[in-house]
């Protein structure tokens, strides 16, 4: 199973450049090209939040509207920058208020996507009613990959782990109790980075617009190129994560 990951889009509304010089729908055409170009084709696309700057219902329908365009099964996490109600609307979630979690089946495995966001605040939070929805979708116990927005684990960039997902206790404790759960995927740091948290791998995506500075200083975003991952999963074994630059190159066989 090949899973593409995508993340940190910071879409604006009129197509104005972010912070004057970002050209974050650019970005976007780049990384869905990429993906729908692919050779094998990813089995599903999956957006790790922060999809539109500005969290207005014109820019949630455009997206829609291009990710359906790319002809792959994909979906969408809501990040600190998104607005439920208006991501609701666009990409036809049930209910009308509350959280955005998704349980996705795909064959013989399950994608957990687990929605972190708190209104208001930049960094994210798992609580007893994350952790209830987890239970209540999981009885089968079959193999799963967790996804949400905002890592429960620190990167070594300060200004991003005073906004990371708090909570973290009560999700590594439910992951204790579910070994079938395989890896952990987030976004919100801008940056490719891999560790592991409970006992899993787990991992942050890049932006395909603009990345998070690497550095001890104040928090700082930069020009460096963008990308995105790609994961490929049998399920019941433990995924492996490959970074993908927006730019695609050819290939040339040794000995050529």
């Amino acid at each position: 199973m090949r899973i593409a990951q995508i993340s940190d889009l910071h879409l604006t509304a009129d197509g104005a450049l972010l912070f004057g010089s970002v050209n974050t729908w650019a970005a976007c055409g780049q990384v869905l090209l990429r993906v729908a170009t692919l050779e094998p084709r990813p089995d599903f696309l999956l957006v790790t939040g922060d999809l539109a700057q500005g969290g207005d219902a014109a820019t949630y329908r455009r997206l829609a509207d291009r990710l359906r365009e790319v002809g792959i099964p994909f979906a969408v996490i809501p990040g600190n920058h998104d607005d439920r109600r208006q991501l609701r609307s666009a990409f036809a979630f049930p209910g009308r208020i509350g959280a955005c979690h998704q349980r996705i089946d795909l064959g013989a495995g399950v994608l957990l996507l687990l929605d972190t966001q708190v209104p208001g605040r930049e960094g994210g939070q798992v609580t007893p009613a994350h952790i209830a929805w987890l239970d209540s979708v999981m009885g089968d116990r079959q193999p799963a990959l967790l996804a949400m927005h905002h890592p429960p684990f620190a990167v070594g960039i300060a200004g991003m782990d005073r906004i990371r997902c708090r909570g973290d206790g009560l999700l590594a404790d439910w992951l204790a109790r579910h070994p079938e759960v395989a890896a952990v995927l987030c976004g919100h740091v801008h940056r490719f980075v891999a560790t592991t948290f409970a006992g899993r791998p787990a991992v942050t995506a890049p932006s395909p617009a603009h990345q998070i500075a690497l550095g001890d200083g104040p928090l700082a975003w930069t020009a460096e190129p963008g990308g995105f991952l790609l994961h490929l999963w049998q399920p019941g074994e433990r995924p492996l994560s490959h970074y993908l630059p927006l730019a695609a190159a050819p290939a040339v066989a040794y000995g050529h």
